[in-house]
């Protein structure tokens, strides 16, 4: 599957337009992790915004598993928004591959096309209820 259209499944990206999400494709970095692979340290600054493009792995703080990340999921905006050290570690549970975008595309973007914080904005919100409700 072109990387384009890839984006265009990503819950956070759907909504915008293909000329966007085209921007990012070319602007984005790929990488790939082995399982075990620790893809962010606890503690490390925050220097990308991560999207799971596919793969799984498991998000942990001081070594007790909070959840997952699987293809579509994103993760690294907190650390890019408050400018503060990782809250978490996230480890490739199998090989899995995602796009970065480091801090300064990051901004960038978000300077170009204001909209790309809404979706974000959302996510953060349901994380937020979720951690009230469920103490995640």
């Amino acid at each position: 599957m072109e990387l384009e259209q890839q984006l265009a499944s990503v819950p956070l990206l759907a909504g915008l337009n293909n000329r966007i999400r085209r921007r990012l494709a070319e602007t984005g970095k790929r990488r790939t992790y082995a399982p075990g692979d620790e893809i962010v340290r606890e503690g490390s600054n925050g220097t990308a915004l991560y999207i799971v493009l596919s793969g799984a792995g498991r998000v942990e703080r001081g070594g007790e598993r909070l959840g997952g990340v699987s293809a579509g999921d994103f993760f690294g905006e907190l650390a890019l928004i408050e400018e503060h050290p990782r809250s978490a570690s996230v480890i490739a549970d199998s090989e899995t591959e995602c796009l970065l975008f480091p801090a300064w595309e990051f901004t960038a973007l978000l300077d170009e096309h204001p909209e790309i914080a809404v979706p974000i904005m959302r996510a953060l919100i349901q994380r937020l209820h979720k951690r009230e409700h469920h103490g995640a």
